[in-house]
C-alpha cells in the first residue's frame, strides 16, 4: 500500500507561518520525517488562498525537492496553482495532482496538464452538490470520472479514486465509516483498473484514542483492498502500514 504524506498542510499551524515568513527549515524538516517514516509520496499544499497560491507552491515544491527525491502530489483547489507545481517536479510522471473532481472548472483546468505531462491524478468523488452519503452515490461519481479521464487518453491505472471519509463525530453521520468500506468495496468491484486511495483520520476527528481509532479503521479499509492512504502519522512505531505490510482479507462469513 502505497502512503502520502500530508502533514505539508496550511491547516497545521506552524506550517501556515512557515509558508508566511518563508521558513524553508521547517518545511522540509516536515518532509524529511515523513519519508523517514515511510511515506512513499509527500503531498505538499499551500493552503485556500488563490491570490498567492502559485507562487507558494512553487516555493514549497523548490525547497522539498531540495531534501528528498521521493515523488509529490501537488495540491491545491485551483488548477494554475497544480500545474505551476507540476512544472516545478523533476520526477513529474511520478508525482501527483492532486485533485479534480466532478466538476467543470477542476477537470478542464487540471487533466489536459496531467496528459501533458503524463503525471498521476487524484479523482475525489464529489460534484456540485457536494458529496453523497451513500456509497452507491460515490460509485456512481468514480464512474463518471473514470469515464471522462479514460477520454483524455490518461491510462486508469495511474488514477487514484478518493472516495472520502466523514467524521463519525459529527452529529448524524456515524455510520459514515460503513459508508465509506462500502464505497471502497464497491469501486474496487467496479473499477478494478483505479487504485482506490483515502484520508483515513478524517473519520476519526474529534474522537477519544483517535490515534488507536485510525490505526483500527485503516486496516479494516486494508483489509477492504485499500491502494493509498494519506496520512499523518509519521512515527513509526504506532504505524505498521507504513511499513507496507500486507492484511489479509477475511473470509466471507466470517
Amino acid at each position: 500500500m502505497e502512503v502520502i504524506g500530508e502533514r505539508i498542510n496550511t491547516s497545521i499551524k506552524y506550517i501556515e507561518k512557515a509558508y508566511e515568513e518563508k521558513d524553508a527549515k521547517v518545511i522540509q524538516e516536515e518532509a524529511k520525517k515523513q519519508v523517514e517514516a515511510g511515506a512513499h509520496i509527500i503531498d505538499v499544499n499551500a493552503g485556500l488562498k488563490i491570490g498567492n497560491n502559485v507562487q507558494r507552491l512553487e516555493w514549497a515544491v523548490d525547497i522539498v525537492q531540495e531534501v528528498t527525491d521521493v515523488p509529490l502530489a501537488v495540491d491545491s483547489t485551483h488548477p494554475k496553482a497544480i500545474e505551476a507545481g507540476l512544472r516545478r517536479c523533476r520526477d513529474v510522471k511520478n508525482c501527483v495532482a492532486n485533485s479534480i473532481t466532478f466538476q467543470e472548472k477542476r477537470i478542464k483546468g487540471i487533466l489536459p496538464v496531467v496528459k501533458e505531462m503524463g503525471c498521476k491524478v487524484v479523482a475525489v468523488t464529489l460534484d456540485d452538490k457536494g458529496m453523497p452519503d451513500y456509497a452507491e452515490g460515490r460509485l456512481e461519481i468514480a464512474k463518471k470520472l473514470a469515464d471522462i479521464i479514460d477520454s483524455y487518453g490518461i491510462d486508469l491505472s495511474r488514477v487514484y479514486i478518493d472516495f472520502m471519509c466523514l467524521p463519525v463525530s459529527a452529529p448524524g453521520w456515524y455510520k459514515q465509516a460503513l459508508v465509506s468500506l462500502e464505497s471502497l468495496r464497491l469501486i474496487k468491484k467496479e473499477l478494478p483498473h483505479v487504485k482506490a486511495m483515502v484520508n483515513v483520520s478524517a473519520s476519526t476527528w474529534n474522537l477519544p484514542k483517535r490515534s488507536l481509532a485510525t490505526r483500527t479503521f485503516q486496516a479494516m479499509l486494508m483489509a477492504s483492498g485499500l491502494d493509498a492512504v494519506l496520512h499523518g502519522d509519521y512515527h513509526r512505531s504506532r504505524n505498521n502500514a507504513w511499513k507496507g505490510r500486507r492484511v489479509r482479507s477475511l473470509p466471507q462469513g466470517s
